[in-house]
Formats: structure tokens, sequence, C-alpha cells
């Protein structure tokens, strides 16, 4: 099996493992009743859950389709719809971002709280850096601020894809629980692993970017 082929099959698990979280998260929304979600709305903000429906809905299209920016044949061949895939991308990052930081206010713990905050500030400066170096003909680090913008955009499911891993974290270092228990603190992190695994696979792949371009 060639090392390209094997790139691919990599990447191939990873993207079907997002969408799966990702569709996971979504689907409680699916059905426009707020009695099937997971989230505690706060009664004396009735727009809380509306605007719930627009993040969620602006962040999972944003996730799925965020990736075409990244293929090379497209950036090349047709660069017009590149264009527009980013353009598409970067509104729903906005509208996503803001609706974001509104309901984050109202997370019922304040270190979920802190941590939606800082991803919807992170996700919004990450996407005006990108469409400003875009916009000043300076390409190159207009891809690298997508890249950490696009890691930020896929938090959430790769937050949901750790979770078992934080679980056995914690019962290794805490012993035996309830089940309740043991999940309801790891949700407490789980979106700070996310983010702090995101940027450094990021950032990771922008210094490869980088070297390769340095070497060849």
């Amino acid at each position: 099996m060639t090392e390209t082929r094997k790139v691919r099959i990599f990447w191939g698990v990873i993207v079907v493992l997002t969408l799966g979280a990702a569709g996971f998260a979504v689907a409680p929304y699916l059905y426009l009743d707020p009695g099937l979600i997971r989230v505690e709305l706060n009664p004396s903000f009735p727009p809380h859950y509306p605007l719930l429906l627009v993040h969620i809905w602006c962040s999972f299209l944003a996730l799925v389709i965020g990736w075409l920016q990244f293929l090379p044949g497209l950036r090349k061949r047709r660069t017009d719809i590149h264009r527009l895939a980013g353009r598409i991308y970067l509104r729903l990052v906005a509208v996503g971002g803001i609706t974001g930081l509104t309901v984050g206010m109202f997370a019922t713990s304040y270190v979920r709280q802190m941590s939606f905050l800082t991803l919807g500030i992170l996700w919004l400066f990450t996407g005006w850096k990108g469409y400003q170096k875009a916009r000043l003909g300076r390409f190159d680090d207009h891809g690298a601020w997508m890249v950490r913008n696009y890691a930020l955009t896929l938090v959430a499911a790769s937050a949901r894809l750790l979770t078992p891993f934080c679980i056995l974290i914690y019962l290794a270092g805490h012993g035996g629980h309830s089940a309740a228990a043991v999940v309801k603190q790891v949700l407490e992190i789980n979106i700070w692993v996310g983010l702090a695994a995101n940027l450094v696979i990021a950032e990771w792949m922008i210094l490869m970017r980088n070297f390769r371009r340095c070497i060849s």
C-alpha cells in the first residue's frame, strides 16, 4: 500500500468518525422539540432555544462544507468554487460564532460557560484573520488561519470522540463512581480537551507544511 493511499485511508476514517460524532450531536435538534435536547434552557431568556438551533445548524453546516477549502485540486483548478465555498463557510462561522457566544453565556456550569466563550471568540477571530489575509492576497497565511479555524469548527465533534478516553483517565485516577457522576465530571472539561487537542494538531500541520516547503 502506497503512502498516499495510507494517508487517504487515515483521513477517510477521521472524516467518518467526525461526521458521526457531529451527526450524533445534531440529532436531537432534528425534531424541533426542546424536550429532546441535552442543553438546559434558561426559562427567563425565551430566545435561548431558537438561538441554540441557529448555532447548532450553522456549526454543523460549516463542518460539512469547510473541508472543501482544503482540496488542492479545487483550489488550483476551480478557484471560483473554492471562493464560493469559503464565503459560505465564513458566513456560517460568523453566525454560528455570534449565536454561540450568546447561548454559551447560559451554560449551567461556569467551566463549560468559559469553554464555550473561549471557543466562540477564537472561532470568530481565526475566521476574521483568514478572511483578512485572503483580502490582502497573503494566501499562505490565509491557508494557515483557515486550518486553525476549521480545527475549531471540529472541536464539538472531537470533544465527543475524546470523551471515552477522558472517562478512562478519570476512572484510572479517581476509582469507581456512578456512571452519571463520572460523565458529569468529564462533560465539564471535554470541550477544553477537544480545543487543546485540535489546536495542537492544527499547529503541527502548519509547521509540517512550512517545513516541506523549506526543503523542497
